[in-house]
């Protein structure tokens, strides 16, 4: 029977096997269209890929035509055809993307396919371009557009074209070196150089056409539009360091650059003016202008007319984050109001710089601007002299203009001319108040008449004829009809098309504002205005930091680079520097009294206009160590000797919080305590404990209140637990005669039958001559029944028979069977029935607290779990990721003081940097500074080929390389020829 079931269902599915082959050979031809189609186009993207397969697979070939009848297939649909494409620009071929175009994507990094040109009409096509992968969608290319708000030429802000002013010196006068010095010098530049070619040498190979390598997996990434910032970047470095070679190579890869396209929908404009454009310029101008490599200020130009683009706005600030494809950039568009100061107050070297190269005014034009907004804000922000870390640059302030009412007017004489007369012209009607409406119990208001058939409403007939209007009652003709024993009628589609013009129309007819008695209110009105504050409220961060450091380092730089011309950077500078000694700079306290400097944060809370309310946040960033540097400098141009010593302590302070940590590298901030005065500050553990764990006396005072909470549970435990035990313990047994014991033969006791039911008399009969002899020496089991320790009596469970487990109900007990039920209160005369519990009760289970450490075990616990040096409080970032601001200062220091101990104090730095970040292709960011052995992070910034290293390098250089006085260096450390 069981084989044919079973050969019943192999014929089934035959039979199904069948019909389906007979139906797929009959299939229509428009599946067959459809098949054929998508194998064109599997074989096109096969052809598009073969580039990027270096071994071709042998694929086997279906030998029988395999053909499915789908109705989805088979359904006649219009195709869906694209909307055209905008035409490219003229000399380009290639079509224009939209702006939702996805990203121009790359092969995956573990490939390392390098990318196969294609040609592009009007554009070189060397062999090693950067082009987008053949397999995304065409590129989209950035074209000059006709301004929205151009700048009229005689409204140009020129270029100064005085001689420059005399400037104070800023190096030391060095002297000759012994030639053992010199030999120690050189051999430390060499170790430097092999780390910089190093480096340089796993970009090359592994991340040649993108923005950084990350040297640990040997990938890459493109953070920065993908125009290969560690090779624009490094490029005067490699200069510097004697790399001609590399150098020249560098700048044929950078003639393939094309600034004019990228995969990034935005361009951040600080970042790509300090890296790209400083770049380029400091590049063109270290290798002396040479008209070889003259590309170098040709792309400089190519790139800047690209960045200008983003100050097409109503008050000519930038978009910090500009939007170049063409779709987005044609529409006007103002800057941001929440801008981050370093970013709009970042550019002025720059674009100063290329200015000067190329004699076109626009581009100082551009940074001028905003130096005068700057300048104008510096006295109206919350704390004048300095700038918040975010500010308004739209220039537009939104006010809300409360307008009169109108002047009442007639409807008639609102139809000639549309003029609205005079308020003493016209009469108010006082409108009277409607009737009440009185309901019959159906519903219906009893004073209501039906209207009358094809009558129709007086003020319908009257619209878009001005004699019937003008016939009108005094209310229809505002509008308005108020008589209740008239209700509204429902529109019809006539009707409700006449509703609809008359709405559209109120704009045009000015109804008696007396009857509303609400004033017109317009819309916000933009008012132009300068630089403001983001928000009126709330706390206003001021600081050296991020977020503002460049805006403040550039002041004394850009009067540098305009040779002492514009005398408004001087007054800035001081202005603000003096600021910041009165409110940021602070000494921290240290164990060994170390007489150094911090500058920390300040935020405001008081509004502005008001008197000063803020705070101190005695923070040392690495971010924030360029000031060292920026003092020192400032101190010699400005003629201010008492900046010069600031600027060794804050140099100074960047070299302890080195030499602090377990791998002699700086975090990247931390918190520390600030001392009261900058001359005297004596160590205080007991503050520097207290600042650790400030919430000691409430640690210790809330688990006070926690001990004696569990006190007081203890005590009502107790009491309970005496009870339950009292009740639980029965008296003691009187001690027998052991013969009379012998002689004694149990005697039950019985319960009336009207009393209790069948089974529990028979319960208590059982319990009544039970015996438990197991524990009773020299007592037969049958005569023995002692009353047990009160420890092993149950707690009101009575003693219940031996259930039997292997039952037909499984050892569950049938309905009726189980514990007995609750005792009743009128029962415990019973004797059997008010016998003591035989459960022991339990003792209440308490939390106890958790016994708190002291403030000083706390204290110790804390600084050995976190890893806290001594004088700090906190470390809020941990990680190092190459950064040369600390570096900086220093190699300022040495060129300012000529003392040994700034280089003594860089070497150890640089080897305590290369011991813990060097990977397999380069240097790498570390996560902990704290560890002895930190992780790598997989990151190498192009900073650290542009800067950090070369800071290195010119600290044990010959003095004379990128002098002081006839260089100036941008926030990138990029050298700019100063004017002569």
């Amino acid at each position: 029977m069981f084989r044919m079931r079973r050969y019943r269902v192999f014929l089934a599915f035959a039979f199904i096997t069948v019909l389906a082959i007979y139906k797929f050979g009959t299939s229509g031809e428009t599946w067959r269209e459809a098949a054929s189609s998508a194998a064109g186009r599997i074989e096109h993207a096969a052809e598009d890929a073969a580039q990027y397969i270096q071994k071709p697979h042998v694929v086997a070939q279906e030998t029988r035509r395999f053909e499915v009848d789908v109705p989805a297939a088979t359904r006649k649909t219009p195709l869906q055809t694209p909307p055209p494409v905008a035409n490219p620009p003229a000399g380009r071929k290639s079509s224009a993307a939209p702006v939702s175009s996805p990203a121009v994507t790359s092969p995956l990094p573990s490939q390392r396919v390098p990318t196969v040109p294609t040609p592009v009409a009007g554009r070189p096509n060397p062999a090693n371009a950067l082009q987008p992968d053949s397999s995304s969608v065409p590129p989209v290319y950035w074209s000059k557009l006709p301004e929205n708000f151009p700048v009229p030429p005689e409204q140009m802000i020129k270029l100064p074209t005085g001689k420059p002013k005399p400037i104070k010196k800023i190096q030391h006068d060095f002297k000759p070196e012994t030639p053992e010095a010199k030999a120690a010098r050189t051999a430390k530049l060499d170790a430097i150089r092999n780390v910089f070619k190093r480096s340089w040498k796993g970009y090359r190979e592994l991340a040649w056409e993108h923005d950084e390598l990350k040297p640990v997996s040997g990938e890459f990434k493109d953070p920065f539009a993908g125009w290969r910032a560690t090779l624009v970047d490094a490029l005067d470095t490699l200069w510097i360091m004697g790399l001609k070679e590399e150098f020249a190579d560098a700048v044929k890869a950078v003639a393939t650059i094309d600034f004019t396209t990228t995969s990034r929908a935005d361009i951040p404009l600080f970042e790509t003016t300090i890296r790209y454009l400083g770049g380029l310029l400091a590049a063109y101008d270290i290798s002396g202008q040479q008209k070889q490599y003259k590309v170098l200020l040709d792309k400089a130009v190519e790139l800047a007319e690209v960045l200008y683009s983003a100050f097409d706005t109503p008050n000519r600030m930038p978009e910090t984050y500009y939007y170049w494809r063409s779709q987005f950039a044609s529409n006007p568009h103002r800057a941001g109001g929440h801008v981050v100061l370093a970013e709009i107050g970042s550019l002025s070297m720059e674009f100063t710089r290329l200015a000067q190269l190329t004699g076109d005014n626009k581009y100082y034009d551009a940074i001028a601007r905003i130096t005068d907004h700057l300048e104008e804000f510096q006295n109206n922000t919350r704390l004048p002299g300095m700038w918040p870390t975010y500010l308004d640059a739209s220039g537009c302030k939104m006010v809300a203009i409360d307008v009169p009412p109108p002047a009442p007017v007639l409807l008639e004489d609102a139809t000639s001319n549309l003029v609205p007369t005079s308020t003493e012209e016209t009469k108010m009607i006082p409108l009277d108040l409607p009737d009440p409406i009185v309901l019959t119990p159906n519903g219906v208001n009893p004073t209501w008449t039906p209207p009358k058939k094809d009558e129709v409403d007086p003020m319908l007939a009257a619209l878009g004829n001005p004699a019937k209007m003008s016939a009108l009652p005094a209310l229809e003709k505002r509008g308005l009809n108020l008589d209740p024993r008239t209700p509204p009628k429902r529109p019809t589609n006539l009707e409700a098309d006449l509703l609809a013009l008359q709405n559209a129309n109120m704009d045009r007819i000015k109804f008696d504002a007396a009857s509303s008695g609400v004033p017109a209110r317009a819309a916000p009105t933009c008012v132009p205005q300068g630089f403001a504050s983001s928000s009126n409220y709330g706390r206003e961060e001021y600081t050296l930091g991020g977020m503002s450091d460049s805006t403040y380092e550039y002041l004394p730089k850009q009067w540098l680079l305009l040779g002492g011309q514009i005398e408004k950077y001087q007054a800035m500078y001081e202005w603000s520097m003096d600021v910041v000694k009165e409110h940021l700079i602070f000494r921290p306290m240290l164990p060994k009294e170390n007489d150094v400097l911090h500058s920390g944060k300040f935020n405001v809370q008081s509004l502005k206009d008001e008197p000063l309310v803020g705070d101190l946040e005695a923070e040392n960033a690495h971010l924030t160590c360029f000031a060292g540097g920026m003092f020192g400098m400032g101190a010699k141009i400005f003629d201010r000797p008492e900046d010069l010593e600031i600027a060794k302590r804050l140099t100074e302070g960047c070299i302890y919080a080195y030499d602090m940590t377990a791998t002699g590298i700086m975090p990247e901030g931390y918190e520390a305590v600030p001392c009261e005065s900058r001359k005297d500050c004596p160590w205080n553990q007991t503050l520097y404990y207290e600042l650790i764990d400030p919430r000691s006396e409430w640690r210790i005072q809330n688990y006070e209140q926690q001990i004696q909470q569990y006190q007081i549970q203890a005590v009502s435990a107790s009491s309970w637990y005496a009870e339950a035990m009292a009740s639980f313990t029965a008296g003691p047994s009187p001690i027998l005669n052991p013969q009379v014991i012998a002689q004694a033969t149990p005697t039950p006791s019985y319960v009336f039958a009207d009393t209790l039911d069948r089974r529990q008399v028979i319960d208590l009969l059982d319990d009544a001559t039970h015996v438990n002899t197991e524990d009773t020496p020299g007592v037969p089991a049958k005569d023995a029944n002692p009353s047990p320790p009160a420890a092993m009596r149950p707690l009101a469970v009575p003693h219940r028979p031996h259930q039997d487990h292997n039952s037909v109900m499984g050892g569950e007990a049938e309905e009726g069977e189980g514990p007995p039920t609750k005792v009743q209160p009128g029962f415990v005369d019973i004797p059997e029935l008010a016998s003591p519990s035989r459960v022991a009760p339990e003792f209440p289970y308490l939390y106890s607290p958790v016994p708190v450490l002291s403030h000083e075990e706390y204290v110790k616990n804390r600084i050995a779990e976190e890893r806290l040096p001594e004088g700090v409080v906190r470390i809020g970032a941990r990680n190092y990721i190459l950064r040369p601001e600390a570096i900086e200062s220093v190699w300022y220091m040495y060129r300012i003081t000529g003392s040994p101990h700034w280089r003594e104090s860089g070497w150890r730095m640089f080897e305590a940097i290369i011991k813990h970040t060097s990977a397999e292709h380069g240097n790498s960011a570390i996560d902990d500074v704290t560890k002895l052995t930190p992780e790598l992070n997989d990151s190498m910034e192009s900073f650290w080929l542009a800067e950090t290293l070369k800071y290195f390098y010119l600290l044990f250089a010959e003095e004379d390389v990128v002098s002081l006085d006839e260089w100036v260096l941008n926030t990138e450390a990029h050298p700019f020829k100063r004017p002569t």
